[in-house]
């Protein structure tokens, strides 16, 4: 049967701090996470009671859109299959991170949590329900300080999951570097800037050299097949971040450490408050970015909040790429909207 839902609602989970969601995406109409269980505790999940509710919000998206997934850029028509079983896993069950970017919500020094889960990951592979060459993702606080990192990281690469790992890139693992080698990674770092002084007031400590420096040894003699794995973010902060010259510098650094593929996002509360009135200087920006890609044959993808803005974009004049030509129009849009820029203290 032909119905529109996404891989998530079907067959996904996110575990974060206290429940379990069908995934972690922002909505465009701020609508929430789809609630699978509204507790997780006692390192435990009850698989059973987890799959009874998956098929329920199943047959209720076959009849109607679920409305918590309203405007999801996730949805698609498809038929669906009708199985049991987990193919996605988003990690996201604790919040201590090595990092304290300004634009997180999340993060914390306090300690982690007691939530942890090799032993119900474990037992859903006996089951037979963890499909592989399934997807998994770690983000939440920082993964490479979860204390049951390495042996998920292992355990996960063993059943040919392709995994998704978001890293502040502050300290570097040897399992990530490992599941590169093998392909089976794809580790995604935000430095956010190319400046060490600029990076600093993002996030409020001071080891971009350090970052970078995990970034280039991360890179350094993969296959050429698996080059695009090592991918380099940048998050637009308006009032930060997002003149011609920072985002410049970022491209010459990533040209310099021959990185191979590229994100780009924008600040998620500048685009909730802004999503139909984007400043044009932020599109420039993303087109900027894109077409130094093309040029050096560098992958580019856009992550939520980009992708919503580019979803409702107004701003279609061409853009002529030469460096100061763009540098005053970028120039002019900022100051005309100084005003929605984000003003963060340090």
């Amino acid at each position: 049967m032909k119905y529109k839902s996404c891989h998530l609602i079907e067959h996904g989970i996110s575990i974060n701090v206290t429940c379990i969601q069908a995934c972690c995406l922002s909505r465009e109409f701020n609508k929430g996470q789809l609630m699978i269980l509204p507790v997780f505790r006692d390192n435990t999940i009850n698989w059973e009671e987890l799959f009874s509710i998956k098929r329920k919000q199943r047959t209720e998206q076959k009849t109607k859109d679920l409305s918590a997934c309203e405007g999801c850029y996730n949805l698609r028509e498809e038929d669906w299959d009708e199985e049991d079983y987990i193919s996605y896993i988003n990690f996201d069950h604790w919040s201590q991170c090595n990092s304290n970017c300004i634009y997180c919500g999340v993060q914390t020094h306090k300690p982690l949590t007691k939530n942890n889960t090799l032993n119900a990951i474990k037992e859903l592979i006996k089951q037979g329900k963890f499909k592989n060459n399934g997807e998994i993702t770690f983000q939440g606080g920082e993964p490479t300080i979860l204390k049951e990192f390495e042996d998920l990281l292992k355990l996960f690469i063993q059943q040919g999951s392709k995994i998704r790992i978001h890293s502040s890139g502050i300290l570097f693992s040897r399992a990530i570097r490992n599941g590169l080698k093998e392909g089976a990674v794809t580790v995604i770092i935000s430095p956010d800037s190319a400046d060490k002084e600029t990076y600093k007031r993002i996030k409020r400590v001071d080891k971009s050299n350090k970052v970078w420096d995990n970034i280039k040894h991360y890179r350094r003699g993969l296959r050429q097949d698996f080059q695009n794995l090592v991918k380099v973010k940048y998050i637009i902060i308006p009032g930060v971040n997002d003149s011609f010259e920072e985002v410049t510098a970022f491209l010459n650094k990533v040209k310099k450490y021959d990185i191979k593929s590229v994100i780009v996002d924008i600040e998620y509360t500048y685009a909730n408050s802004n999503i139909n009135n984007i400043s044009p200087h932020i599109y420039i920006l993303m087109d900027y970015i894109e077409n130094f890609a093309k040029e050096n044959n560098i992958s580019y993808d856009l992550y939520d909040s980009a992708l919503y803005a580019s979803k409702n974009r107004k701003y279609e004049q061409t853009i002529d790429f030469n460096h100061e030509n763009l540098k005053a129009k970028i120039n002019h849009f900022q100051k005309l909207n100084s005003d929605k820029n984000i003003k963060y203290s340090n």
